[in-house]
């Protein structure tokens, strides 16, 4: 990955370019990430500027083997840790899984998106419905990685993206090599949620942290990035809230997976339709609680941007159905109701998280949803 590659993050990236050049990299290192943004680009640029031959100005060459072998992430000396789970295609006990089950889906899955999100690599190996974890099978896995030398004699990376991941287990296990690692091997590990982390974890390794994105750094990248328009790039990077990932999948027109679901939720509730509304739950239910979750914070987006359209009256850029969306439910969205819908969507994410039946969650925050739209309905009415 080249630094050019990488929007923003200028002061990250130089303080990783001369920690390179002077020769004290730490062996451990944390990048500290921000939703949605570019800590794997940010990872996968430290990898291949450490091994680049001709590096030059805070730049990789490009053109040697280690750059090329690095590009298509098939240098032998870079390992990499993902959340993973058991597939149709993958089968066995979890004890004994690794991410190498997975290669050929890394590859391509990255490749084609460095500035993946955790959802995306779920749905690149097929696991959408399960939780992804880093487990027993991935320490015995690197120890066994660790036995052996560098097959290039020169730096060995281990990528752990999604540190948080990890269960106690792995963790146990790894913490003398985070310690006291072989020479000439680097752990870069990667994480938004550093505080999910084992604190003898936390205090094994220096932490780097990535800065939040501007509106302008998201559009002058998607601009160039996907030769868009640049008003329309703005656009997008106004609705992408400062969220990178989001940003490229909206200009790769793979668009906001979750707006159509929330939509037909509200228009169900405006409806009044308690046996739509249960479908709408069973169908909801059915999700891992980790989307569960996605759903409940790209919910709280679209309030949030309602609120400040229908009540505060300011303008947020939009196009098309979405634009249509917005400007008819967003006076719905008011002083009346707002805080409600916001209590609400905080408990049904309580009550996920600590394992209440997801069925008989959304169908009760769904019955209170009818009563918080009419709500707001009503207050529109009169004012």
């Amino acid at each position: 990955m080249r630094r050019s590659e990488i929007p923003g993050q200028e002061e990250l990236k130089a303080m990783i370019s001369r920690l390179v050049d002077d020769e004290r990299l730490p062996h451990a290192l944390l990048l500290q990430g921000v939703e949605g943004g570019a800590s794997l680009p940010l990872a996968l640029y430290l990898t291949q500027y450490l091994m680049c031959d001709n590096k030059q100005g805070g730049e990789v060459c490009g053109e040697c083997s280690s750059c090329l072998k690095n590009q298509n992430l098939s240098h032998p000396d870079v390992h990499f840790v993902m959340p993973i789970n058991t597939s149709k295609s993958v089968k066995g006990t979890t004890k004994d899984l690794n991410s190498d089950a997975y290669a050929d889906e890394r590859r391509e899955a990255v490749t084609n998106n460095p500035f993946l999100s955790l959802q995306q690599w779920y749905a690149a190996i097929d696991i959408e419905k399960k939780q992804g974890f880093i487990g027993a099978g991935e320490s015995k896995a690197l120890r066994a990685k660790l036995a052996l030398r560098a097959y290039e004699g020169k730096s060995r990376v281990f990528i752990i993206w999604h540190a948080d991941r990890m269960n106690p287990e792995f963790g146990n296990k790894m913490l003398k090599n985070f310690e006291e690692p072989n020479p000439n091997t680097v752990f870069i590990l990667i994480t938004e949620s550093p505080s999910k982390l084992l604190s003898t974890i936390i205090s094994r390794v220096q932490r780097f942290q990535e800065q939040h994105y501007s509106d302008a750094e998201i559009a002058q990248f998607i601009a160039a990035k996907y030769q868009l328009d640049s008003n329309d790039a703005m656009n997008l990077a106004f609705r992408a809230e400062g969220n990178l990932q989001a940003a490229v999948k909206e200009a790769s027109d793979a668009g906001d997976p979750w707006l159509e679901v929330f939509r037909d939720w509200m228009r169900l509730s405006y409806r009044r339709d308690l046996h739509g509304l249960f479908l709408w739950g069973e169908k909801m239910s059915s999700n891992t609680r980790e989307t569960q979750r996605i759903f409940i914070e790209s919910a709280l987006k679209v309030l949030d941007r309602c609120f400040r359209m229908g009540w505060l009256d300011i303008h947020i850029p939009m196009e098309g159905e979405e634009a249509d969306f917005y400007k008819n439910f967003s006076p719905f969205i008011n002083a009346s109701n707002v805080t409600g819908f916001l209590e609400l969507l905080e408990e049904t994410a309580f009550h996920i998280d600590r394992y209440v039946n997801p069925r008989i969650v959304w169908y009760d925050t769904s019955i209170k949803s009818v009563r918080l739209v009419h709500q707001g309905k009503k207050a529109t009415a009169s004012s």
